[in-house]
């Protein structure tokens, strides 16, 4: 098993000793090793996401749409969500 060294902000330091405090975690160890495995889902399933877009893209064809029509018509779903 490797060794690490990190430094961290108090207000982090202190975030993690509440969350050994409650039970919930055995050690600094423990939380950082459940954080790392989460991003790494994360990261795998936003990839796994991309890699669908792609595919549906590549399936879908070449488009007659032109750039401007698409920036527009996104612009206008960005607006009509709030965003």
């Amino acid at each position: 098993m490797a060794k690490m060294t990190i430094s961290l902000p108090d207000n982090l330091a202190d975030y993690i000793a509440r969350r050994i405090a409650s039970g919930r975690y055995d050690s600094a160890d423990a939380f950082m090793a459940e954080l790392i495995v989460k991003d790494q889902d994360h990261r795998k399933l936003d990839d796994d996401e991309l890699r669908e877009i792609l595919r549906q893209a590549e399936e879908s064809g070449i488009s007659d749409r032109r750039i401007p029509d698409i920036l527009l018509e996104t612009k206008v779903k960005l607006r009509d969500i709030n965003l």
